[in-house]
């Protein structure tokens, strides 16, 4: 595991138990939610029936969110914080919650309707990696729903921050198609949603679809 990661788990781990108390819950996390659903909303991504994914779910804030909104669907989360995950399923017992990051999912091929992850993609080791993961793990045709930060001084901390144009190479490269951004004036926050091919291809092709340009 990177030091890095490993730092980040253990800092997640330690703020566990007080996580959803922070200033920062109201004023900069549940806002980015909320404009993650609306956006999956207004596109109508996700069935009312569907499976839906939370990558570094922390305490499981926003699904427990997403259940009010969608009484019917299938969610599940993952953090590779254990301590997040126990939070998580102390609050929100009818989540399925695994410790995992992205790179590796513990999910079948196809399983997901929708994969979700607001604000932990520039904590993620190997992006490109998990971004293939979510390629697989969701149905042809499946959206993908990110916010992430995109503020310059990030760079000076070495989070992994994209803007437009690199984030669509990086979702290419992994066969994911980019149907929209949106940009949260003043927060510094892009949503990004993705789509999965509808049709199934053979490896060889899916190595086409990484070379083709954006």
């Amino acid at each position: 595991m990177p030091p890095r990661l490993k730092d980040d788990i253990e800092r997640f781990d330690r703020w566990a138990t007080t996580y959803d108390q922070s200033v920062w819950q109201r004023r900069y996390f549940l806002p980015i939610h909320s404009a993650v659903l609306d956006l999956i909303d207004g596109m109508q991504a996700v069935a009312p029936q569907g499976s839906v994914l939370d990558i570094g779910c922390g305490t499981g804030r926003l699904l427990r969110t997403a259940a009010l909104r969608w009484p019917g669907a299938r969610l599940f989360g993952v953090d590779p914080a254990e301590r997040m995950i126990s939070e998580a399923a102390r609050l929100g017992p009818d989540v399925a919650f695994q410790v995992a990051g992205a790179e590796g999912l513990p999910f079948p091929d196809r399983s997901m309707d929708l994969v979700v992850s607001s604000l932990s993609f520039h904590h993620w080791a190997d992006q490109s990696q998990g971004l293939r993961e979510i390629q697989r793990v969701l149905r042809p045709g499946g959206a993908f729903a990110l916010a992430d930060h995109m503020f310059w001084p990030g760079g000076l901390f070495n989070e992994r921050i994209h803007r437009h144009r690199a984030l669509d190479a990086l979702f290419a490269g992994a066969g994911l198609t980019v149907v929209a951004h949106r940009t949260m004036r003043s927060r510094f926050v892009l949503l990004t949603m993705a789509v999965s091919p509808r049709s199934a291809k053979p490896a060889s092709a899916q190595q086409e679809i990484s070379r083709a340009p954006v």
